[in-house]
């Protein structure tokens, strides 16, 4: 077995936070009812007691909102995300990598593993990543490059 340098590893953890950005991305963006701003929980009443939850647009329409059941649970409820014309992303790309790099640059390893397991691996093969070194890496996933060698 052999010792893989500490630039061949740095490398490495530039392109596993790419595609963990980009996975971020391409799932917030997917039409599910799930990842639509408009898709409301509502609780299920029978007889008094709570029977469930079934998700509902909440777009508003002259002032109220649509009610039209809308959860992926549902038989039809992906293909009405799919052909919903208010089907709206939960956040925004600029969300997405700000709540990215909160947690990846935070260089906190416990929280970075539950989510990226090897991201954190090779952040603590690599110990403390230096300011310097993140802001690196942080330029590098913003460009949209790999890092590739």
């Amino acid at each position: 077995m052999t010792m893989q340098s500490e630039g061949l590893i740095r490398q490495r953890l530039k392109q596993v936070l790419f595609r963990y950005l980009q996975k971020e991305m391409r799932t917030n963006f997917k039409c599910y009812p799930e990842n639509c701003l408009h898709n409301t929980c509502e609780v299920l009443v029978a007889n008094g007691y709570e029977e469930g939850a079934v998700g509902l647009c909440s777009f508003q329409i002259e002032g109220k909102p649509r009610r039209v059941v809308c959860d992926s649970r549902i038989h039809g409820g992906q293909e009405q995300a799919r052909t919903c014309q208010w089907w709206t992303p939960i956040r925004t790309k600029e969300e997405i990598r700000q709540e990215f790099h909160k947690l990846i640059f935070s260089n906190e390893l416990g929280p970075i593993a539950a989510r990226y397991p090897d991201a954190a691996a090779l952040m603590w093969v690599l110990g403390s990543c230096t300011d310097e070194y993140l802001v690196e890496i942080e330029a590098e996933v913003d460009k949209g490059g790999q890092g590739n060698p």
